[in-house]
């Protein structure tokens, strides 16, 4: 018989589940095969009354396409949410997108090549609605390609009606428990958005300030040591605010000294007179006396820029690490001024614009942008002998987050939370959330100690209206009746109504024709986004605190925040029991990515060319709870890894085609060893992603696979394609290729949904559902350890073993394993025991002095080209398949 027929006579792999994935292909067919069939819901169905795990959505704002940041979010959710119902939990997930606010507002506008004046409040809240529900739609499509498994015709928008009447009954009670006031301080406003922020709407970057020191001229001094003409030298990195000097604070336990310098006589802080004496290159310098601090505060002095007569004052935040320790104060300009200008009844000048332009109280700077003035005042107390010493600083200032442009602190009329009424109680909730990583706690914790009051009031009109009236005399009004009337209007009617109705028609009936104004300013966004908790029904009965949120690190300040704020002020109840936190995506440099640097990446264009499922795998192998990097190189590493898992996969499906499994297969030798080390690697992997640890499990699989495929894939091609179909060995061989094909594809459902589904659809499974994602996970079983830790042994000496046999190839004594004649050492018996001619794929194993390789007189069978000696060839093939022809031909 011929090599050829003899080729015909091996069992050889047969499967469709193809080498080449096809992802793109594959992905839009099956995800239109799982909409068809209802998968999602027949999730939820298998799973109704079981214990509930739900991942509350956080809503990604609906602005723009899709960045990677957005895909690694959403996809390490679904992961999870897969997971969990694969392990029997009933897991509905509802996405959402957040829908108001101001780059809504401002793109709308863009696009519209419109302004803001020219149109009617409602018109643009009009067009802004439909502009950000195209957006929604836009971004839904996008995320379909990522293979979610949701149902994308439920989802929640923040700016529907029954959303908004939830978060204004929050609101109303917030209210009526004390927890909102309006009051004129400090907040940071953004010139470019001409509206407030909350501390989560800014960002931090460096730029380049004037650094100035000025000397203030004393008219009135309060102590004899001191006299009229004698200065005061302060530092600023602000000179616009000069124009609102109204004071300068001093420390109060903190000595001060008296100094001569070119016949003119400065205050400065005796701690630093040494330091800025440096700066100022004053090289003859005489320290004249000491003055405390009670011999300062009351003295009177000349403001240059805004010529106030201003006094010296006590201030709690001089500190002398910077500076000259006498601090310009502008009350309106800075919380710590703020505080000091209320104690000390300062003057509260306002100078600056909304639009960041100095108003008709900076005098001849007028109608300049406030830091546009900064060269003129500079000028001004240079001519006025004034300006002791200037240079200029990099260093880090607030920026608005959505223009990038920068801000200032204002004083402002505002709508604030109360933080102090409820700090305790928020810190008392914040105890019983687990976080992941475990730090992300203190971090939170830390934040909220030092949160200020919430600034919650946007001068805008696309958002959620602050339904406060107020009386004839402007003071507001807090009534749970008109609350009440209000909020079932905008449940009923939408938003639009409070800017459609004048005041007296918003109004329950006996309390119109009472003179009556509304507030016009609106929400902030992160209080929308924080109702979440509260606004979105998942599903009847089931109720916060929810199991899990999981959000970029950024969200911490911000919708972990707000969202804890809002549910503790309602319900004294955290939202969430799990935190879980990602960091940001950079380039593969580890750069931040950036349009004017080329070097984003855009996740559709990586589906598209390589499947969505590699994405998934990418996000699968990352460790996400730092920032995380990706390019084409790290996609191609991840290729590679799904390519070796997908192969392996395909190896035990082509294998398995046929075979009938029996669970109840005793197995044996290497057999059972293989059967125990799939249980302790399940339980591994299990555990990995129990705790959302998604890269350590992917390593176990990772090294999982390369260590069967060398070893246990390897050595039993000879009993899959060699030995006759029944053969015990080859039972016990496919019985393992079969729980091991059903871990692979049931484990790596939740991150490769379609390629496992494609393995699944090729697998003779029993019991074989509609889809591999209403298959339940097998939990680990009982592992027998001591059968493992047996086969320690056998692993160091297949490790030398190779180790010389490689050698033996490289210098050319053999060109491959089977040729080898084998000598080892004596050893245990457990090792004497093994066929090891089988599981090490040599010739022969002898025992000897030494380890050693060496050729001997061989002949290859033709049918399974093994080598053996001449005596055990007869008609060119082994006893064995000598045996196997036998029987077929017998069979024939």
């Amino acid at each position: 018989m011929s090599e050829k027929n003899y080729k015909d006579t091996l069992n050889m792999p047969k499967t469709n589940f193809e080498m080449r994935a096809n992802l793109v292909k594959k992905e839009g067919e099956y995800r239109q095969k799982w909409l068809q069939n209802q998968l999602y819901q027949k999730v939820l169905e298998q799973n109704k009354g079981n214990q509930t795990f739900i991942l509350h959505d956080g809503p990604p704002y609906a602005n723009g396409n899709l960045h990677i940041g957005h895909a690694l979010n959403k996809i390490l959710k679904d992961i999870i949410v897969r997971y969990k119902s694969m392990n029997g939990f009933y897991s509905p997930y509802v996405p959402g997108w957040d829908t108001h606010g101001l780059p809504i507002e401002h793109k709308m506008l863009q696009d519209a090549h419109l302004s803001k004046n020219e149109l009617l409040p409602l018109d643009l809240r009009k067009k802004a609605k439909e502009y950000a529900l195209g957006q929604v739609k836009n971004q839904m499509e996008q995320f379909k390609q990522m293979q979610l498994l949701t149902d994308f015709e439920k989802y929640y928008v923040t700016l529907e009606p029954k959303f908004v009447a939830q978060q204004l009954r929050l609101f109303k009670k917030m209210v009526l428990d004390g927890l909102v006031y309006k009051g004129l301080k400090p907040v940071f406003w953004s010139p470019s958005s001409q509206s407030a922020l909350a501390e989560a709407e800014v960002e931090y970057k460096d730029i380049e300030s004037p650094s100035i020191y000025v000397a203030f001229e004393i008219i009135k001094p309060i102590s004899n040591k001191i006299k009229s003409g004698d200065k005061l030298i302060i530092w600023t990195t602000t000179p616009w605010t000069l124009i609102a000097n109204a004071g300068v604070a001093i420390g109060e336990n903190f000595e001060y000294s008296l100094v001569e310098f070119n016949s003119q006589r400065y205050i400065i802080a005796t701690e630093l007179v040494e330091k800025v004496a440096k700066i100022f290159a004053w090289d003859n310098y005489q320290q004249i006396t000491t003055l405390k601090a009670n011999e300062l505060v009351g003295s009177i002095y000349f403001s240059p820029i805004n010529s106030n007569e201003c006094p010296v004052v006590i201030g709690h935040h001089v500190i002398l690490g910077s500076g000259t320790g006498l601090v310009h104060t502008a009350p309106l300009f800075g919380e710590d001024d703020f505080l000091i200008g209320q104690k000390n009844s300062l003057n509260m000048i306002m100078h600056i614009a909304d639009d960041g332009k100095i108003n008709s109280e900076g005098g001849e700077y007028q109608n300049y942008f406030y830091s546009k003035a900064n060269a003129l005042i500079i000028d001004k107390l240079q001519t006025k002998n004034l300006l002791i010493f200037a240079t200029t600083i990099v260093h880090s200032y607030p920026h608005d987050w959505r223009t990038h442009k920068p801000i200032l602190f204002r004083g402002t009329p505002q709508w604030f939370v109360s933080i102090d009424k409820i700090r305790d109680e928020i810190l008392s909730q914040l105890n019983k959330v687990n976080t992941y990583p475990e730090w992300a706690k203190k971090r939170l914790t830390n934040m909220i100690q030092n949160n200020h009051d919430w600034t919650i009031s946007r001068q805008r009109t696309w958002g959620v209206p602050l339904i406060i009236f107020y009386d004839k005399d402007q003071n507001p009004v807090f009534n749970e009746q008109i609350f009440d009337h209000v909020i079932n209007l905008v449940e009923e009617h939408g938003a639009d109504i409070w800017w459609e109705k004048e005041a007296d028609e918003l109004l329950p009936e006996e309390f119109r024709a009472k003179g009556y104004t509304k507030e016009m300013d609106i929400m902030d966004v992160w209080f929308d986004s924080g109702s979440t908790s509260l606004a979105v029904e998942i599903e009847q009965n089931i109720v916060p605190p929810y199991d899990l949120y999981l959000e970029g690190s950024d969200q911490y300040r911000g919708w972990f925040n707000s969202s804890l704020i809002n549910s503790v002020a309602f319900h004294s109840i955290p939202p969430y029991k799990n935190l879980v936190s990602h960091g940001f995506v950079l380039d593969g440099k580890g750069e931040k990515m950036s349009k004017s640097k080329g070097n984003t990446v855009d996740p559709l264009k990586v589906i598209s060319k390589h499947g969505a499922d590699i994405l998934r795998f990418w996000v699968a192998n990352s460790e996400y709870t730092n920032d995380v990097t990706i390019s084409d190189s790290i996609l191609v590493q991840n290729s590679d890894l799904y390519r070796k898992i997908r192969n392996t996969i395909k190896f035990l499906l082509g294998n398995l085609n046929g075979f009938n499994y029996d669970i109840n297969l005793p197995r044996k030798g290497v057999h059972l060893f293989i059967k125990e080390q799939l249980e302790q690697t399940r339980a591994n992997v299990l555990k990995a992603f129990d705790e959302y640890k998604f890269i350590n499990g992917i390593k176990l699989l990772n090294n999982y696979v390369i260590e069967l495929s060398s070893f246990y894939l390897n050595f039993t091609k000879d009993i899959l394609y060699v030995q006759e179909l029944d053969s015990i060995n080859r039972k016990m061989t496919l019985t393992n290729f079969y729980e091991i094909a059903e871990f692979l594809i049931t484990i790596l459902a939740p991150i490769l949904p379609t390629t496992t589904e494609d393995a699944y659809d090729n697998f003779n499974k029993q019991n074989k559902k509609l889809s591999v994602h209403l298959e339940h996970l097998q939990r680990e079983k009982e592992i027998n350890l001591d059968i493992i830790n047996q086969w320690d042994e056998f692993f160091e000496l297949r490790d030398k073993v190779n180790l010389v046999i490689e050698n033996a190839i490289k210098t050319g004594l053999i060109k491959r394993s089977n040729e080898a004649k084998l000598t080892l050492k004596p050893n245990s018996k457990f090792i004497e025991s093994l066929d090891l001619k089988q599981l090490l794929m040599v010739g022969i194993v002898e025992f000897g002095e030494e380890l050693k390789v060496e050729t001997f007189d061989s002949f290859k069978c033709e049918r399974c080209w093994n080598h053996f000696i001449p005596t055990q060839i007869f008609d060119g093939l082994c006893s064995l398949c000598n045996k196997v022809m036998n029987i077929k031909e017998n069979n024939e």
